[in-house]
């Protein structure tokens, strides 16, 4: 078989990813927990909403690369974490 014969590798960029996934996942993350603990999303009389919200930011975080790993391009990815955070801050900044 020659070179010919086999097609192109895939540019995968997972560096790019992984990084974006953390860096833009970490204010998604904390505005996403911070509207659900706030935004009245939970319930007001559960004692453990503020256990609840902590946690779930930190899940929400390590959810953030691995969801960065299913765009197929570095815009592609970039443009969604960037879209994401700016309606999590535009719901945040609505209901502050």
């Amino acid at each position: 078989m020659s070179r010919t014969d086999q097609a192109a590798p895939i540019p995968r960029h997972l560096l790019f990813k992984g990084l974006t996934g953390f860096l833009l996942g970490f204010p998604l993350a904390l505005w996403l927990s911070w509207l659900l603990m706030y935004g009245g999303l939970l319930p007001a009389f559960v004692p453990v909403r503020d256990q609840i919200a902590m946690w779930l930011a930190v899940l929400l975080w390590a959810v953030a690369p691995c969801v960065a790993f299913l765009a197929q391009s570095r815009r592609q990815c970039t443009t969604a974490f960037l879209l994401a955070n700016a309606a999590a801050f535009a719901a945040w900044k609505v209901l502050q």
